[in-house]
């Protein structure tokens, strides 16, 4: 996209690429988090990507365009999302109960055609032999990877009442369960959050990769750097730019900071956590 509607403070303008670019870095931070397709038909949530040290150009995008939407260029990673999230209405049309399985997707490079190919054989061969293989053909199973690809789609999975099992004894309403990052409800600590499965994309990071800011909000903070290492390396992400405009699923919990002026959603562990980067 080389447009967007800015929504920040109340303002709704239309920026050109070329133009917003320009703007002071402080000023880019705080309208970046409230970013729209400039369709007024489809108004998804867009992100802004910087200009990249080996060329890239800076660009606007979404992962939020409706279906309609002429903004929303077809590419091989957006017919794959969408095929995810029929996917996912056929589960929830026909599944009273879904197992969530949080085996990790492995991603050691940037998407691309060969490389998302790649990435989904590996990620099919290590579950057919862990859990999946034990469970029954009839038992509907959901990942990380298709949930988030079904949410940023609209498949209604936020919205159902299908009820998702999780680590085989944990039941949860999929409406109860799955939570938008600008949706969050924070309590007074960490020891009193229950966890949920937080889901949207990302803004920004800051500049050492320690935290992740999500769209669409700028009161909410995702601090990694306790599993940076870790994350960083199997999702092959190498500069902040990568993470601009990702889609992000995890499983953690959400409380106030001390002064009760920020967000926090703390991560689970270093594995239930996935991360859509875009394709270059």
């Amino acid at each position: 996209m080389l447009d967007a509607v800015c929504t920040h403070g109340g303002e709704v303008r239309t920026y050109n690429i070329f133009d917003f670019q320009k703007l002071d870095p402080a000023v880019i931070e705080l309208k970046r988090q409230h970013l729209q397709c400039p369709n007024p038909d489809c108004n998804g949530k867009a992100y802004y990507r910087r200009a990249s040290v080996d060329g890239k150009a800076a660009c606007f995008g979404s992962r939020y365009h409706i279906t309609e939407c002429d903004e929303g260029r077809s590419s091989e990673q957006g017919s794959r999302e969408e095929q995810q999230a029929q996917e996912v209405s056929q589960i929830l049309a026909k599944a009273g109960e879904v197992v969530f399985d949080f085996s990790p997707v492995v991603v050691k490079a940037k998407p691309s055609a060969k490389t998302a190919d790649s990435a989904t054989q590996a990620k099919t061969g290590r579950r057919s032999s862990s859990t999946t293989a034990n469970r029954t053909a009839k038992t509907a199973t959901l990942g990380m990877e298709k949930a988030l690809a079904s949410l940023m789609r609209g498949s209604g999975l936020d919205s159902s009442n299908t009820v998702i099992q999780l680590d085989g004894r944990f039941n949860f309403k999929a409406k109860n369960l799955f939570v938008n990052f600008a949706d969050a409800e924070p309590q007074a600590s960490a020891a009193d959050a229950k966890p949920k499965m937080f889901w949207g994309t990302i803004s920004h990071s800051d500049a050492d990769l320690n935290w992740l800011n999500p769209s669409d909000c700028d009161d909410v903070g995702i601090p990694i750097i306790r599993y940076q290492k870790a994350i960083l390396s199997r999702f092959g992400i190498t500069d902040r730019r990568d993470v601009e405009g990702a889609g992000l699923i995890l499983y953690g919990k959400c409380f106030w900071n001390r002064s009760k002026t920020r967000k926090i959603i703390e991560l689970w562990d270093s594995e239930r956590i996935f991360i859509s980067l875009l394709a270059d």
